[in-house]
């Protein structure tokens, strides 16, 4: 993607919230996996906890990351942490989700078909994802 693409997408969005997956914008290293998805649902919705925590064990469980619930972020691999990245941001239901050069974060995959099997496991049907990449990864997509 050129600069001015990059420009144009984001100008399209301002004002528009939207779930963030980026090398940019950390996990809270001090926070648990479920505490970091949970924060979304719980700052921003009036769901019950109950119901926050059983939506998160069910996708982690889809991710196959359960095992991770209670883990802070030093002790998640590369993979584990796009994969919390991605849960939180997919948290903010109303909103479209944006990754973010999802290559930095996942820098052994040869392509885009990692995340598109993961969002395809996850996310609800209709869900606005938009990937933005450098333009030397083109042919990843």
């Amino acid at each position: 993607m050129s600069e001015t693409e990059l420009k144009e997408r984001v100008s399209a969005m301002r004002g528009e919230r939207a779930g963030f997956v980026s090398p940019d914008v950390p996990l809270l290293s001090n926070l648990s996996v479920y505490d970091n998805i949970s924060l979304v649902p719980r700052y921003l919705t009036d769901e019950k906890d109950d119901s926050i925590r059983a939506e998160i064990v069910r996708l982690l469980d889809l991710l196959e990351i359960s095992g991770s619930i209670e883990k802070k972020t030093f002790q998640l691999d590369s993979e584990t942490i796009f994969k919390v990245k991605l849960l939180r941001a997919l948290m903010l239901k109303d909103a479209p989700t944006v990754i973010d050069r999802p290559f930095v974060m996942l820098n052994t995959a040869a392509d885009i078909s990692p995340v598109v099997k993961m969002l395809k496991k996850i996310s609800p049907d209709g869900k606005k994802v938009i990937f933005l990449d450098f333009e030397w990864n083109r042919s990843k997509y």
